[in-house]
């Protein structure tokens, strides 16, 4: 009886735990430094986690995830709810969609796959924050953030697919 309800917590730590440093990456990014402007620049860790697992394991990280990921960002970085929420429900079907041409590409094509992600998402966002101010925000700090998410990508992608690998390993033993 014992070992049937380990197992099973620990079945459920496996599959949450995707969704669960998803959270954490987004919050170490939404950490308030002391530097002017960080947060309108800050890497989106949020937008690569759901990238990566909508395209790697949309098993451990279906679409509700994305969106729960998506409403902690915006709770964290005080966007209007739901913006980042629909953006990486967006994201993450449209990973979905493309699982199929990425699945045996290198990840050189993934990254420029990313890229456009990264930039497209940037735009959307910037047009919802000026559409909310009522006036035209510069686009600079929001495609200078698509360029350090984009930099960023291969850093947080290794992480994310090395824990991959542990849960793939644990599951198997």
């Amino acid at each position: 009886m014992m070992g049937g309800v380990l197992g099973q917590l620990e079945r459920a730590s496996r599959l949450l735990s995707p969704f669960l440093v998803s959270v954490v990456l987004a919050t170490v990014t939404a950490l308030p430094f002391h530097v002017p402007g960080y947060g309108q620049i800050a890497v989106n860790a949020a937008l690569i986690a759901a990238f990566y697992w909508s395209v790697h394991r949309r098993d451990l990280f279906p679409a509700y995830a994305a969106f729960g990921l998506g409403l902690w960002q915006d709770v964290l970085v005080g966007a209007p709810l739901g913006t980042n929420a629909l953006l990486l429900l967006f994201v993450s079907a449209a990973a979905t969609v493309q699982r199929a041409f990425l699945a045996d590409k290198s990840f050189a094509v993934i990254w420029w796959c990313f890229a456009l992600v990264a930039v497209a998402t940037s735009i959307a966002s910037w047009a919802v924050a000026s559409a909310l101010n009522a006036i035209f925000l510069d686009p600079a700090p929001a495609l200078f953030q698509a360029a350090l998410t984009v930099a960023a990508f291969p850093f947080v992608a290794w992480f994310l697919a090395q824990m991959q690998h542990t849960l793939l390993r644990l599951n198997v033993q």
